[in-house]
């Protein structure tokens, strides 16, 4: 199964090899790193080079939206593909971050339902107190409002950007590339900043959302310099399911290892040298269109669900730590 007109992949002396991680330089503020891991609510330092093969980007939603892009041969909403060079990220441009966060928030059925209990309440308790009942019309003009913006976004808006997707994607060329081992993200000063992926040390960090929830994100900090970038972000009861995105990206960005298994990226394995010859070998053991022919009401009421188990019942804790090895002084630094 080809990829169109996508080049075999090439991969550069930098690229990253888990067995083959050079020596690098230590910590020189030690003190310094660890305040400021401190100071970002990071809870915990994930381990590098050891695995555990368990892949995240294979949801049901994914799977079928594979199967309907080989079928329509439309691009998705989120720009760039990702593809067996690579993983881009950072496509949603800056100043239409925020309108989305708000845009979700008003187009959430939760949302939606807590700011109208919020609006009545308030008016039925405003007009008690005054005694009338204008005040309590006057609160269901703003539910009205909150009504019709809460259409507005979950349809016309989502519609438009569906049909529209440049208007709010940009690719500067961000992302994770395998062949050449580097990383590469916008930074909060609308710059952008580029190092080796081995450079980089995971952290999972905790956040308060404004809908009250804690999420937990997957972070990826640059040792060096403080600069760092997101992969991942879940609710709290979905904190497990980091682990397998640090484990997918890793084994995405090592050489020495096959491509993650996941529907995007099948259709680029036969031009990834170490997945062809990983797959030639029938080390593999699915047909070469596993995932464009998977059953897909099997792999949500099963497959899946038994997978997902496999995810949240692995010994994440028993998995070495190999960058301690590189990094001289990176155990006692990052004591997070």
């Amino acid at each position: 199964m080809q990829a169109g007109n996508e080049p075999m992949a090439t991969y550069v002396s930098g690229a990253y090899r888990r067995d083959a991680i050079p020596e690098q330089a230590p910590l020189k503020d030690i003190s310094g790193f660890a305040k400021s891991l401190e100071a970002g609510d990071f809870i915990e330092r994930l381990p590098w080079g050891d695995y555990a093969h368990l892949d995240i980007h294979v949801r049901p939603q994914y799977a079928k939206a594979y199967q309907e892009r080989l079928k329509s041969g439309k691009k998705k909403l989120e720009g760039a593909g990702w593809t067996h060079l690579q993983k881009p990220k950072d496509l949603i441009k800056s100043r239409w971050q925020l309108l989305l966060m708000f845009a979700g928030s008003f187009a959430d059925y939760s949302m939606l339902k807590f700011l109208l209990f919020c609006v009545f309440a308030s008016g039925i308790l405003t007009s008690i107190v005054d005694g009338t009942i204008w005040a309590f019309v006057g609160f269901l003009e703003i539910g009205g409002v909150i009504l019709m913006l809460h259409l507005f976004f979950r349809y016309p808006f989502t519609w438009y950007l569906e049909r529209h997707p440049g208007l709010i994607v940009k690719d500067l060329g961000c992302g994770f590339f395998r062949t050449t081992g580097m990383v590469k993200f916008r930074t909060w000063r609308e710059e952008t900043f580029e190092a080796p992926f081995i450079e980089f040390d995971p952290y999972i960090s905790f956040h308060v959302n404004p809908k009250g929830p804690v999420s937990y994100k997957l972070l990826l900090r640059h040792r060096y310099t403080g600069w760092q970038t997101t992969v991942a972000q879940v609710a709290d009861i979905h904190k497990v399911e980091l682990y397998a995105h640090w484990d997918e990206l890793q084994r995405y960005m090592d050489v020495s290892q096959p491509l993650p298994d996941v529907p995007t990226l099948e259709k680029f394995r036969p031009l990834d040298p170490t997945t062809a010859e990983h797959d030639a070998a029938g080390k593999r053991g699915r047909p070469a269109d596993y995932w464009a022919t998977l059953d897909l009401a099997w792999w949500e009421e099963e497959g899946y669900p038994a997978h997902l188990k496999k995810i949240r019942e692995f010994p994440w804790s028993t998995l070495e730590d190999r960058m301690e090895k590189s990094v001289p002084n990176l155990a006692q630094g990052a004591m997070v």
